[in-house]
């Protein structure tokens, strides 16, 4: 084990609340955007596409940073 071992486990634990709080940010200005216009059959899809755009971001985030840290470690070998 190595003094770096630690270092990546925080890049990678800090990646990925980054990538979810990023998702959290969009739920909340794509919701407040949404309410913008008046309800309609619409605003439903309008919440379904906001939803899956975040989770996007916080999966997609997510699994880059562990690639990230995981790349990391197989170059410094």
């Amino acid at each position: 084990m190595t003094s770096r071992t630690p270092r990546r486990w925080v890049v990678l634990v800090l990646g990925i609340l980054a990538a979810w709080l990023l998702g959290a940010v969009v739920v909340r200005l794509g919701l407040d955007w949404a309410d913008t216009y008046p309800y309609s059959p619409a605003s439903e899809i309008r919440y379904l596409v906001i939803a899956g755009v975040a989770l996007t971001i916080a999966f997609g985030g997510s699994i880059a940073s562990v690639l990230w840290v995981r790349r990391g470690r197989k170059t410094r070998r």
